[in-house]
């Protein structure tokens, strides 16, 4: 059995702690052999940060990469796919071997050499890898109508060169909570997260509100999405829609919150009340 390094990035503990105790639940429920990445740094943020310096960007990712190998991971689980993207794409640049004996001359500074060993994978992929046996810890379905954003980053391919993969592990991974998966129209739409840094209210009346019409006239009770930004997103930005005379009211939850309330894990262990949207309420109406 691989061991796994977890790396958490920056939302996810400061912003949505409830999923980092989710994907432990879930992990320990499998029986897999974890620790959560430790002295970690930003992923880098994998859009605006490649743009500004694209050597300082390699650098950080090269450096949480080597972090996975000294502290003994064979494979390092991203379960934020913005994250994932940033480690992914990193991986595979420091394949050139020019290019990582000039990355490796920086972080031999400070006592760090990565040496390609540690594979990145997203936690939609380590999950979907183990669905029979997910199957079989189900206890308390997941009984609510889900529109999944799948997010962008989530399309990055990986050896395998398969595109959809990761999207059909995350509704695969839905389905078997119990959840009935929706198809809508924009699923494929971004949720705007990137765009809102320079321009708010194109990100969130350009970009969101239509991929919340389309959720919503399908009969979605919730979204559901594998990317910490994206939650976000999802989460500030129906709250900021109301300004512009839109109301959404939709929760928002990661797929291993789905899979860990599944598992039977009691909605209070989760800490679900730090969610900006009404999670608490859903959870309450599926689970009583």
């Amino acid at each position: 059995m691989p061991k796994y390094g977890v790396f958490l990035g920056c939302f996810i503990p400061f912003r949505y702690p409830c999923v980092e105790v989710a994907l432990k639940k879930v992990f320990e429920a499998l029986g897999l052999d974890y620790a959560i990445l430790e002295n970690y740094s930003c992923c880098p943020e994998p859009v605006f940060t490649r743009l500004v310096d694209h050597e300082f960007w390699l650098t950080l990712a090269a450096r949480n990469l080597a972090l996975a190998e000294e502290q003994g991971a064979d494979v390092l689980v991203v379960p934020c796919c913005g994250c994932f993207e940033s480690l992914h794409e990193a991986e595979e640049a420091l394949k050139e071997p020019e290019t990582r004996d000039k990355v490796n001359e920086v972080l031999a500074r400070f006592g760090h050499e990565y040496k390609g060993k540690v594979k990145v994978e997203s936690a939609v992929e380590t999950l979907g890898r183990e669905l029979g046996r997910i199957r079989e810890l189900i206890q308390k379905p997941f009984r609510a109508r889900v529109a999944i954003h799948y997010c962008c980053h989530l399309f990055r391919p990986g050896p395998e060169g398969d595109i959809w993969l990761k999207h059909d592990m995350t509704r695969d991974l839905v389905r078997v909570a119990g959840a009935e998966v929706l198809r809508y129209k924009l699923e494929r739409f971004c949720c705007g997260f990137p765009a809102f840094q320079v321009d708010p209210e194109f990100s969130l009346k350009e970009r969101l509100a239509p991929k919340l019409e389309s959720m919503r006239a399908v009969g979605a009770e919730c979204v559901v999405t594998a990317c910490a930004a994206c939650m976000t997103q999802f989460e500030r930005g129906q709250t900021m829609l109301r300004r512009y005379g839109y109301r959404f009211n939709l929760p928002v939850l990661h797929p291993v919150e789905v899979l860990a309330l599944a598992m039977g894990v009691r909605p209070e262990e989760l800490g679900l009340e730090v969610h900006r949207s009404p999670v608490p309420a859903l959870v309450k109406r599926i689970y009583g």
